[in-house]
């Protein structure tokens, strides 16, 4: 990369200075020898330059694109360690423009702006050099046009980085806006919103339209400043040059050679002020980039590993408003369930239970060890989930039920599906297990990707297994034949079920009856009905 930047530099100067013995040994002198040496020096000066911006151009990119690789994957990293408070409390579209727009923005900067910027860096400083050795004079009144430049360049940068950083944001704004839009098609198309929402989005992109539109403004005033700067320049060298060569004290192609470098010396500067203005931009997203890699998890990880979970105790523990002096106890073996109205606290327990939020108060303990002591990999490792919301990826069935596991294993998958009533569908597929499902399991029914979370679940063989209206989307026959699978399975195992509808936790060893973050009743399904007018209420509606 420097023999690059040095190369092209050098051949600048050096086409400045040919063009003395051109005019004097060739047109003045008529040396008809030097007329056929320096156009192959002319030749050899521009194969120069082009080797050089090969060479620069090439270790350049290579190097700008593996900084970019690198900071792509250091912030993907971090933004999957970020705690889920942070993450839920920011837009999906933002964090996507923030790992693509903003890194696209910096890669511009180090692959593109920051090669160049050093290139006529280099060529400036070999130009000025050359215009002092060919007349000090001269070359005074050449560049003491240059400072007053500074000043409104310096206004037009920080101006540039205000937009830019406002453009930055408003593309974030779109990005979610299409996230949110594409994640929500179906309710859009079945509510007929079509045209509210294209109109709603018509506007976030006229907005940054207009953000863009004023940092086109602000650039473009550069080139025309620095050109009338260079014509001051020029012009002063023509005055006074043109006196030195009528007085005889400069040839005229040491003059012309002189006024070519001067031309050649504004071209660059020109494009470092350019550089200068564009790389706000890059900044801009540079600060954004290192804002989120900055931040720092309220939730600390453990130091301890663990291998099995043989028993879980929730002591008083609170969070926010949500929980208040929450407290059971299950081991293994046992299978209890938590239900209530929509709001109560129970999914709420099993987040603080996986570590996605840290209690307020209180202690969770796993065989005696406070939560906040293990490894959060260890922990997570330990407790498969079904949660409310189905996750399926854009890969095959047999990838989908095998996922977060270490090993992918046919047999084991087809095991899982029969036990959860999803091989009978599975197996109708063309390709079975090998099936690619879509975006978010599109080519299933609510029912059916259910039952490929809870094959997933089932395939982890975790020493705790927790079902968070892991059944909802199925009718009571399916369901019903899924748990009589799953009885020896629930075996030796945690088990923890949140359900609304009571028949699936009836023969439950404990059920917990949670309303307004409390727990209002403990017991089994025939003690609760008897003594729990709120259970009776659920049992009944």
């Amino acid at each position: 990369m420097f023999f690059g930047i040095t190369a092209t530099a050098i051949a600048t100067v050096a086409t400045a200075h040919i063009i003395k013995p051109i005019l004097d040994d060739i047109f003045i002198n008529r040396d008809v020898e030097k007329l056929h040496i320096i156009p192959i020096f002319l030749v050899f000066i521009y194969l120069v330059k082009s080797v050089g911006r090969y060479f620069q151009t090439y270790f350049t990119a290579k190097i700008g694109e593996s900084i970019v690789m690198r900071l792509r994957n250091e912030m993907l990293q971090k933004i999957l360690e970020l705690d889920m408070e942070y993450i839920n409390s920011v837009r999906n579209g933002e964090l996507i423009s923030r790992i693509n727009n903003d890194i696209l923005r910096v890669r511009y900067i180090v692959s593109d702006m920051f090669p160049e910027l050093s290139r006529e860096i280099v060529t400036i400083l070999g130009l000025v050099a050359y215009v002092i050795y060919q007349s000090p004079i001269l070359s005074f009144w050449t560049l003491v046009i240059l400072p007053a430049t500074f000043y409104p360049l310096s206004i037009l940068a920080k101006k540039m980085k205000a937009t830019s950083k406002r453009s930055q944001e408003k593309s974030a704004d779109i990005v979610s806006k299409l996230t949110e839009l594409f994640n929500n098609i179906e309710i859009i198309k079945s509510n007929s919103t079509e045209k509210v929402e294209l109109e709603k989005f018509q506007e976030e992109n006229r907005n940054f339209f207009h953000i863009s539109l004023r940092g086109v403004k602000i650039f473009g005033l550069v080139s025309p400043m620095m050109e009338v700067y260079s014509s001051l320049s020029i012009a002063l060298v023509i005055i006074f040059g043109g006196e030195a060569v009528i007085n005889g004290e400069m040839s005229v192609g040491s003059f012309f050679s002189f006024l070519t470098a001067v031309g050649l010396l504004f071209d660059p500067i020109k494009k470092v002020s350019a550089i200068f203005n564009k790389m706000q931009d890059g900044i801009s997203a540079t600060e954004r980039i290192i804002e989120l890699l900055n931040i720092e998890n309220r939730i600390q990880n453990g130091t301890e590993k663990i291998s099995d979970i043989q028993k879980i105790e929730f002591q008083q523990v609170s969070f926010l408003s949500i929980l208040n002096n929450i407290s059971f106890s299950i081991s293994k073996g046992e299978k209890i369930a938590f239900v209530g109205d929509s709001g109560g606290g129970k999914t709420t327990t099993i987040n603080l239970l996986m570590r996605f939020y840290d209690r307020d108060s209180g202690y969770i303990l796993l065989d005696g060890q406070k939560i906040e002591n293990i490894q959060i990999e260890s922990l997570r490792r330990n407790i498969a989930i079904v949660s409310q919301r189905v996750y399926i990826f854009n890969d095959t069935i047999l990838n989908n039920v095998a996922y977060g596991s270490d090993e992918v294993d046919s047999n084991r998958a087809v095991k899982a599906l029969k036990m959860v009533e999803a091989w009978e569908f599975v197996s109708k597929m063309e390709k079975g297990i090998y099936t690619q499902l879509q975006e978010f399991g599109a080519n299933l029914s609510g029912g059916e990707r259910q039952r490929i979370a809870l094959a997933r679940a089932i395939y982890q063989d975790s020493p705790v297994l927790i079902l968070d209206e892991a059944t909802s989307a199925l009718d009571n026959r399916v369901e019903k034949k899924i748990f009589e699978n799953l009885q020896n399975y629930f075996k030796n195992r945690i088990v923890i079920i949140i359900a609304h509808r009571l028949s699936t936790i009836e023969d439950s060893d404990r059920i917990y009856l949670f309303s307004n973050g409390k727990i209002v009743g403990v017991g089994t399904h025939q003690e609760l009905l008897e003594h729990s007018p709120e259970y009776r209420r659920l049992h009944n509606r």
